[in-house]
């Protein structure tokens, strides 16, 4: 452990207001939160570490961890529109707007609801 930087002993706590001893409390709560999480880091590295250096992965030496998984999957949506000129460019209708449907808004004035009711862009023109 580091020592501190200001000693504890050397704070005067009854020259401080409510307000300062809040602010101080906050920064010491913010500080033991980054030190956990980099000590938590630190150790993760070292563990994978050396259990790599004997040939294994963490799931194998903790298998009740399983396998992580990264994080949330999305589940990819079926494309509703087409572009015309090139049936392989598809899109959800959910999401940011793809760079092929620009240039047709701005062609035919229109907005984004206006295209989506347009049967010629729909892959299933009676949805």
């Amino acid at each position: 452990m580091h020592p501190p930087e200001t000693p504890v002993a050397s704070i005067d706590l009854d020259k401080l207001d409510i307000g300062q001893l809040a602010d101080l409390l906050d920064e010491v709560h913010a500080e033991m939160a980054a030190r956990e999480k980099r000590n938590h880091k630190e150790l993760r590295a070292e563990l994978v570490r050396r259990v790599a250096a004997e040939g294994y992965r963490l799931a194998d030496v903790f298998p009740e961890l399983g396998t992580a998984s990264p994080g949330p999957t999305r589940r990819k949506r079926p494309p509703k529109y087409r572009d015309p000129q090139s049936p392989e460019r598809t899109w959800s209708g959910v999401g940011r707007t793809p760079r092929w449907v620009q240039p047709i808004l701005d062609e035919r004035g229109i907005d984004i609801t206006a295209f989506k009711s347009i049967p010629i862009y729909r892959i299933h023109p009676e949805d």
